[in-house]
């Protein structure tokens, strides 16, 4: 009997890894998906983080991939990849790389990922993960082609589109021949002048819009809890709720990166039993990698991290997410909560509030209600008078997200 991936149109082989990775029958991004990069539709996917996008474009790409490769033989041209997938980070990038590793098993494709300066050139491979700056580099220099190239995806599109790296996609693209690439873009997220400038960048592709329910919202399995502490209390009041509150794995938000150091020697002064790890833009290569790979399998408990951590990072068993101090941005809110909740496990996201974040918090409140219908209450102001101990160690649970069933999308 067909199972329901065979029944999109994804073979047999496969079938091995679905059991690997405790899959029981594609999710409702994959069914949309799918069928649809199968049949060579160039698209624009927007779905809500933790939604299973990366499998929904890797296992199509990776069937059509062994099918060429089935009537052409095996590629015998070095440094050029037949899919590519640009990411925004390393840790992105080092994380679709193991998906599409494990597919490789089941595959045969040879996978690579391109995050440091080191050359492809003389390597053969099916299937290249990138950054930007990095793929753009390469394609300049030569050491990557498109010779051969029939996939393009933007995984986290609304970032690489909007945060400075429209340089290194244009330097991109000029090395693309549209007529013989399917290109998609995939995001949990996706503000209109994003969408308006890709479907005009791309308009040869005559990109079809994908949006799945739930799409620029937060999980609707996540509990928020506001605590209100003195902005000189945060440390004390993150070692409390480590102590106390803090129960399984999670990933403690800063905003800047000398503040993650800050927290980093503060925790292993006060707390040198707690496993954990630091995490930002400013540390060496060696130690990024080392510390997304220790907490990615279960060796450290809590990662004290920058924004480097909030865009698609997939941590299955994540219980939690603390912001020690509110995103500037509510896009960012939406995905650093999204770190959480995920696969349909249920998260809880906790809120250091200071006397100078009302105006943040409101607008971060109306910029996802708008999006969303979401909201997120905040605890009695009689609490603000509390020691920072209890804040942290007993936090005042808040209301429930409240999602309505009306959508403006």
């Amino acid at each position: 009997m067909q199972n329901q991936f065979e029944k999109l149109g994804i073979d047999e082989d496969f079938t091995p890894l679905y059991r690997e990775m405790g899959i029981r029958q594609p999710n409702e991004v994959q069914c949309e998906v799918i069928p649809k990069i199968l049949k060579s539709q160039s698209l624009i996917c927007v779905a809500q983080t933790g939604s299973g996008k990366t499998l929904s474009y890797a296992l199509p790409i990776s069937e059509m991939i062994k099918l060429i490769e089935d009537e052409q033989g095996l590629s015998e041209n070095l440094g050029s990849p037949r899919a590519v997938v640009v990411v925004p980070t390393k840790e992105l990038a080092l994380q679709i790389t193991d998906v599409f590793k494990r597919i490789s098993h089941h595959a045969k494709l040879r996978v690579r990922s391109l995050i440091t300066t080191k050359s492809l050139k003389s390597q053969g491979f099916e299937v290249l993960v990138s950054t930007p700056s990095k793929l753009s580099q390469a394609l300049k220099k030569k050491d990557v082609s498109f010779n051969d190239l029939k996939y393009l995806v933007f995984d986290e599109a609304d970032q690489l589109f909007d945060m400075g790296f429209k340089r290194d996609i244009e330097g991109i693209i000029r090395f693309v021949e549209f007529s013989e690439t399917d290109i998609h873009f995939f995001s949990a997220t996706m503000p209109n002048d994003v969408k308006s400038f890709l479907e005009e960048k791309f308009q040869k592709k005559k990109l079809k819009s994908i949006l799945i329910g739930g799409a620029h919202k937060a999980q609707q399995r996540i509990e928020t809890f506001n605590l209100n502490v003195k902005p000189e209390e945060k440390l004390y009041a993150l070692e409390a709720f480590i102590k106390k509150s803090a129960q399984g794995r999670g990933i403690v938000f800063v905003n800047q990166k000398n503040q993650v150091e800050e927290v980093n020697k503060y925790l292993a002064e006060r707390l040198p039993k707690l496993k954990f790890r630091m995490l930002h833009g400013d540390l060496p290569e060696k130690e990024r990698i080392q510390s997304i790979r220790s907490f990615m399998q279960n060796k450290s408990h809590v990662l004290v991290a920058s924004d480097v951590a909030a865009r698609g990072m997939d941590i299955k068993d994540l219980d939690w997410v603390l912001n020690f101090g509110l995103p500037k941005s509510p896009i960012y809110y939406l995905h650093r909560c999204g770190r959480t909740g995920r696969a349909g496990r249920a998260g809880k996201v906790f809120n250091f509030v200071t006397s100078y974040d009302s105006k943040l918090i409101a607008q971060i409140n109306q910029s996802i209600k708008e999006q969303s219908h979401i909201d997120i209450g905040t605890i009695d102001d009689k609490s603000k008078r509390e020691k920072a101990r209890k804040v942290a160690g007993k936090p005042k649970k808040v209301k429930r997200l409240k999602i309505t069933k009306r959508s403006r999308h």
